[in-house]
């Protein structure tokens, strides 16, 4: 179970127990719980707990809270550890045992839930329920419902989106749009480059041209920082949103700073596309790991028949420097010195320090061997391949393997006369040893601009709401689009059927395998990969060896971090 799953089921059982303890004379406080579960929550969270704030969790009095706590010690469920050298001040943490223990109850009672609710039937089948999901409503979502009340006919909705499949979906039906919102709906297409450009253009004008922006996932810490776009707590509070059902990746990714600032609409992760007719050919298991790609690679690699071992994103300036960072976290190690928070690293938290870049580090240097050691096995087009030409040299057969988004799986998976229609096996990115699976999520979200007119907000909320919704998510996919970003929509039986990728992808969330961390959502990041296309595409060209492409990045980005008062 993920962090993020035992901390749901916490905050379950403990407002099951308010209910019982505070809303009725049913049941009297229970402070051992209340310890327990405070101190389990701050472990997920990785915060501090003190034995003045585990007294106070209690809710009891504080003399009687101290004699749960010491029980607690006595018991091996808690360590009282100093927190100074005089040893007069200490930090209460979960022992092993308790960890092990909370985790046995959650276990259990998830298997409860689900067999209560129809989730699951057996404890075999439980890792197939995640809790928290709207698995309550209907398996077969309907075709999308007009709005209630509609926004308005005599206004008009301008929605700025990118040239992926969901907002082509958008532009391509705006008349249906019209119908169901009860407004004028106009959609904005532009590539990725130009979206960004637009999207800050637009922070500049007095009043926003658009009413709702697409926004990609790394771009959130600058327009957050910087005011481009508003956070929508308030909105969400005054609605009683309830977001539980969105992939926890995605949602978590739209965020910065503990703000909330967009909803998911078309998230994407990156996957390894594996041809599984040449490797059941050659005899070879799907890779697991750096070293299996390496090998699976070098084994598949026919360049005299036009085949590849793999084809990657090499080319100069964002490309490759993509390549680079989520392949380094394939190693473990994130771009910059982020907090480790458990098998994952904070990205609610950046501050000082977790600016300092990591590209002289172990991980950092392993991540460049390997890039050149694949490149030996790599389409020879490889080296001016963008995401697009990557994908289209693949689905034309000439690359056995290629890392890919998930949103573009559709070039093969759409299209049956592509030469690896139906013959792709998907999978995370394969990590390297003593690493953990890790997949970077991506996609875009939507967001409100800063510089909309206050009148038009709620109208703008309206609308993102109703556009994230599980059955339009649905219509997106039937329509093309192979992702989605909310547990609900994936379990639908018709939105299963149009690819596999699709249940792969909602399973990695599950399972905690599709992380923000690989491309940490910093004002600074797009300055990150500026540097590191330049020094890792002239490493990849040989015209510089690792050690000066690595401590060249190193020095120029922590330039960077310096300049802009970091540390």
């Amino acid at each position: 179970m993920t962090r993020e799953e035992l901390l749901r089921i916490l905050t379950f059982v403990d407002s099951n127990r308010e209910i019982a303890e505070k809303r009725t004379p049913l049941a009297t406080v229970d402070p051992r719980w209340n310890i327990v579960s405070y101190a389990m929550r701050r472990h997920f969270e990785g915060k501090l707990v003190t034995v003045t704030s585990a007294a106070m969790a209690a809710d009891v009095p504080y003399g009687t809270a101290m004699r749960r706590i010491s029980e607690l010690i006595d018991e091996g469920l808690l360590h009282k550890r100093p927190k100074s050298r005089s040893g007069k001040s200490f930090s209460l943490h979960p022992t092993r045992t308790l960890i092990r223990e909370f985790e046995s109850f959650a276990m259990q009672l998830k298997v409860v839930v689900g067999n209560t609710f129809g989730f699951t039937t057996t404890e075999g089948e439980i890792s197939d329920f995640y809790f928290g999901g709207y698995y309550m409503a209907s398996r077969i979502l309907p075709y999308p419902s007009a709005m209630r009340v509609g926004v308005g006919n005599d206004r008009t909705i301008r929605i700025l989106g990118s040239v992926d499949p969901t907002f082509k979906t958008l532009k391509e039906f705006s008349s249906n749009l019209d119908e169901l919102c009860g407004t004028k709906v106009e959609i904005v297409n532009l590539p990725l480059d130009q979206l960004h450009r637009e999207i800050m253009e637009n922070s500049e004008r007095k009043t926003s041209k658009y009413d709702l922006v697409a926004v990609d996932l790394p771009w959130i810490g600058q327009l957050a920082t910087e005011g481009v776009i508003d956070p929508l707590d308030d909105l969400m509070e005054e609605a009683r949103y309830n977001p539980s059902d969105f992939h926890n990746a995605a949602y978590r990714g739209s965020s910065w700073n503990n703000r909330q600032y967009g909803l998911p609409i078309q998230p994407t992760a990156e996957l390894l596309f594996c041809r599984s007719d040449l490797f059941a050919e050659a005899g070879l298991a799907i890779p697991k790991t750096t070293e299996d790609v390496l090998l699976s690679a070098r084994v598949l690699h026919r360049a005299g028949l036009n085949l590849s071992g793999i084809v990657m994103n090499y080319g100069r300036g964002i490309p490759v420097a993509h390549t680079f960072v989520q392949t380094m976290a394939d190693f473990g190690q994130p771009v910059i010195n982020l907090s480790p928070l458990g098998d994952e690293f904070d990205v609610a938290t950046i501050e000082r320090e977790n600016y300092r870049p990591q590209l002289q580090s172990d991980a950092a240097r392993a991540t460049a061997e390997f890039l050149l050691e694949l490149a030996e096995f790599s389409h020879k087009e490889s080296l001016v391949c963008n995401w697009d030409r990557r994908i289209d040299i693949f689905s034309r057969g000439e690359a056995a393997m290629t890392y890919g988004w998930s949103i573009r799986a559709a070039a093969f998976e759409r299209n049956e006369t592509a030469q690896a229609h139906g013959k792709v096996e998907f999978v995370p990115h394969p990590h390297a040893p003593g690493a953990r699976t890790v997949s970077p999520i991506g996609g875009f979200s939507l967001a409100i601009p800063a510089q909309l007119d206050p009148r038009r907000k709620s109208s703008s909320w309206k609308v993102m709401e109703y556009l994230t919704r599980p059955e339009m998510l649905k219509w997106y996919v039937l329509n093309g689009n192979l992702t989605s970003p909310r547990f609900s929509t994936s379990a639908d039986p018709e939105v299963q059927a149009s690819s596999k990728i699709i249940a792969q992808v909602d399973g990695m969330d599950r399972r905690g395998e599709l992380q923000t961390w690989p491309r940490p959502p910093i004002p600074e990041f797009s300055s990150i990969l500026d540097v590191l296309g330049d020094e890792i595409h002239m490493m990849l060209q040989r015209v510089q060896g690792i050690d000066e492409a690595l401590t060249k990045s190193q020095n120029r980005i922590d330039a960077i971090m310096r300049e802009r008062g970091h540390f």
